[in-house]
């Protein structure tokens, strides 16, 4: 994910992939990583080596924080309102 709108764009695929398919919440965390490419892939297999994080114990908003975090910055919202 190199632009943030690549990352709103994961985001909208994701909501409508889980509005389409009946997944159990504690699953829908695992889906989406699964779904990370490149970059953002490598960032997540790091983000969960360092904080010991258990996909399983990890729920999917909890997911989304982070990675928004990691690739939205506050800024971007500002921009994007104007």
């Amino acid at each position: 994910m190199k632009k943030p709108q690549d990352v709103e764009a994961w985001f909208l695929d994701m909501r409508n992939f889980f509005g389409l398919h009946n997944y159990l919440e504690n699953m829908k965390d695992i889906v989406a990583t699964l779904s990370l490419k490149g970059k953002a892939d490598i960032w997540w297999e790091d983000v969960k080596n360092m904080r010991c994080i258990h996909e399983e114990d990890l729920t999917l908003s909890e997911f989304e924080w982070l990675l928004k975090k990691k690739y939205l910055l506050e800024r971007y919202f500002d921009d994007k309102e104007k």
